[in-house]
């Protein structure tokens, strides 16, 4: 979750290098980009102004996509914005 108080452009720039990093990473689905009413609690207090979602065959896919040597500058960059980071495993019954 990128914070409403972070620039439109540095985000484009964070979530358009996020997406190369993650693009080559092993498990790798999807990755998908939120923002307004569609984005649920957070943004109605005005918190949160875009929602990135990254979709990994396994937790241990997106544990490594994470880690990647090539993907820590983006990953620094990210947090001084003050992004938060949830991971969810999803399963089906």
């Amino acid at each position: 979750m990128f914070p409403k108080s972070a620039s439109p452009v540095e985000v484009d720039a964070l979530i358009e290098a996020i997406a190369s990093s993650f693009t080559g990473s092993a498990g790798f689905q999807a990755i998908t980009r939120s923002t307004g009413a569609l984005m649920g609690p957070g943004a109605k207090t005005g918190a949160v102004g875009w929602i990135l979602e990254a979709d990994f065959a396994s937790l241990d896919d997106a544990m490594a996509a994470l880690h990647a040597e090539g993907f820590q500058d983006v990953k620094a960059a990210t947090e001084s914005v003050g992004t938060t980071i949830f991971l969810f495993e999803l399963t089906t019954a």
